[in-house]
């Protein structure tokens, strides 16, 4: 393989992926690693392309069916980006600001497809409309 013009990749990422790991039962590591990997390396930060920039050593499905129904805890990640914050970056005030997108659907039949409230109340939309949310971190 031809690494020229390639950066080493930083310790402080294996440090990172290791200590999220740790929050997951070992039996899904593996597959965390990889749809990690694979969505940081797509430009569009979501999980289910990252398939097709990597080898997944599985096959999509398995994939999907760990992120909707595997026997690990998001809370228990979402505690352990906490903890990697606090370490990494110290800071007397830490602010966090989520956004809940909505992706609007017309298939009831699309994964988490469910009635949301349209809280942008445009006068061409309806005021529940069918959609799959989406929460996004900054």
């Amino acid at each position: 393989m031809d690494s020229k013009g390639c950066s080493p990749i930083p310790c402080a990422l294996f440090d990172w992926i290791t200590f999220f790991a740790k929050s997951l039962p070992i039996r899904s590591v593996p597959t965390f690693i990889e749809l990690l990997v694979g969505t940081m390396l797509i430009q569009s930060g979501f999980v289910v392309p990252s398939g097709s920039v990597i080898d997944l050593g599985r096959h999509w499905t398995t994939c999907f069916k760990w992120l909707q129904r595997g026997k690990w805890s998001w809370l228990a990640l979402a505690r352990q980006t906490a903890r990697l914050v606090a370490r990494w970056f110290p800071c007397e005030t830490c602010y966090l600001a989520i956004d809940d997108t909505l992706v609007f659907r017309s298939s009831t039949k699309a994964p988490d497809s469910q009635i949301h409230h349209q809280h942008a109340k445009k006068t061409n939309r309806p005021t529940f409309v069918r959609g799959q949310g989406w929460v996004w971190a900054h």
